[in-house]
């Protein structure tokens, strides 16, 4: 049997960047890795079906995006591998709703929002004007399972109609129908946060939900901003989920109340800024990588 310490299985074309990173610390330090794309996955599903191939470890970010990669998703999740984002805790926390009353359950701090049943399940809107009122013009509809990087999601709604329209998008899916929520300035910044976790630390920086673009917190800002409090949101959420990486999105708003916005982001986008403009800080890249071969090197 061949064994691996860490598989790295992906698609997309930008998570080339990623897999360069983890391969040259992993191998730099004494621990194998292993490359599963499209060029191998059917032969590197044969082998693990067949037992003649083991990973320790798998970083799985194909099968989220390409049912081809199903497979070897479903051996990896019973042979014994330790999948990064364990499929069945993905499932649980990327549902919107489902994340929402759980958010609320724990007391976190979320935008007043009415859930509203799948078009297939209940085709009569359970929402009328007087709803929309009390969360304010415009407001957000978000898809509640099939969204990504702002799929589906509109952000300056403003009728009844944009509802309807958006159910009838995805019928099997529920969606959510949230207050607008209009971030303060700081030091002449949207006052809009993206916090990530890997496997035991936050890491928050400044993310700009109008252009996308990420700064680090200087270490001057830190005492002006409240990121312990949202640094231990987000801990809370890694406990409710189980995750062993994610992002999430906080704000405070013009009245200085924090929100959470986008609460579980399980495949987070890992271009670094160095290379382009909306990447995320090189230093956050580096710690998701150096953390992730601290977990895998506890394996041996």
């Amino acid at each position: 049997m061949h064994k691996f310490d860490l598989a790295i299985a992906y698609k997309w074309f930008y998570d080339k960047e990623l897999t360069v990173l983890i391969e040259n610390l992993f191998q730099r330090n004494g621990l194998t890795t292993f490359i599963v794309d499209l060029n191998n996955l059917y032969e590197v599903t044969s082998m693990l079906k067949e037992g003649t191939l083991f990973f320790k470890a798998v970083l799985d970010r194909g099968s989220d995006e390409d049912e081809r990669f199903t497979e070897m998703a479903k051996i990896l999740s019973t042979n014994g591998t330790l999948v990064i984002n364990e499929y069945s805790k993905v499932e649980q926390s990327i549902d919107k709703a489902q994340m929402h009353k759980k958010l609320i359950e724990l007391k976190m701090p979320v935008p007043e929002t009415i859930i509203l049943p799948a078009f297939d399940k209940e085709e009569k809107l359970s929402i009328n004007k007087f709803d929309l009122e009390k969360l304010g013009n415009p407001f957000v509809i978000k898809p509640s399972y099939y969204t990504g990087g702002g799929e589906g999601v509109i952000v300056n709604a403003t009728s009844i109609q944009q509802i309807e329209n958006s159910r009838l998008i995805n019928k099997d899916d529920r969606y959510l129908v949230q207050r607008k929520i209009f971030p303060k300035i700081i030091n002449g910044k949207r006052a809009w946060f993206r916090l990530f976790w890997f496997f035991d630390e936050v890491f928050p920086a400044w993310w700009d939900d109008n252009t996308h673009i990420f700064h680090q917190i200087s270490e001057e800002e830190y005492n002006i901003i409240e990121l312990e409090r949202m640094k231990d949101y987000t801990r809370k959420i890694a406990e409710a989920t189980g995750m062993d990486y994610f992002s999430t999105e906080i704000t405070i708003d013009v009245n200085d109340k924090m929100y959470i916005i986008d609460y579980v982001n399980d495949q987070c986008d890992f271009r670094r800024k160095s290379l382009h403009v909306d990447g995320v800080p090189d230093v956050l890249v580096y710690k998701f990588v150096e953390k992730m071969y601290y977990k895998v090197k506890s394996l041996q």
